[in-house]
Order: structure tokens, then C-alpha cells, then sequence
């Protein structure tokens, strides 16, 4: 069983672990290459800038990291 993605995980750490969560990413308008700051943040804090549901896209990242 795989750990579950975190508020506090960054978002390279996330892509890392689970390529898969980059269409996710995607579909929230997060280009993960190439974006320096998301290097910087923590999924909670890049949620909070996007204006992103924090819950929503945990739930969505889980659900596409999910064996």
C-alpha cells in the first residue's frame, strides 16, 4: 500500500513518487516543469495561491496515485 498523498508534500516530491498525479496537476493549470516556486511550496501553500479546493485536489491526487 502506498502513502497517501499530503498537504505538506511538494509538488515535485508528489510527481516523484507518482508520475501519474501530473495530469491532475495539469488540470489545475499546474505545469509542473519548468514552474521554479512550486519547488519552493508545499501542496497547501500552492493550493492556497491557485485559489485551488486543497481538498478536492488531494482526493483527485490519491485517487490517480492509487495502486
Amino acid at each position: 500500500m502506498s502513502t497517501p498523498i499530503t498537504q505538506d508534500m511538494s509538488i515535485p516530491e508528489i510527481v516523484a513518487q507518482h508520475p501519474q498525479t501530473k495530469a491532475v496537476f495539469a488540470r489545475y493549470g499546474l505545469h509542473v516543469d519548468g514552474y521554479k516556486a512550486i519547488e519552493h511550496e508545499n501542496l497547501f501553500a500552492t493550493s492556497r495561491v491557485h485559489q485551488i479546493d486543497l481538498n478536492q485536489i488531494l482526493k483527485e491526487l490519491n485517487q490517480a496515485a492509487a495502486p
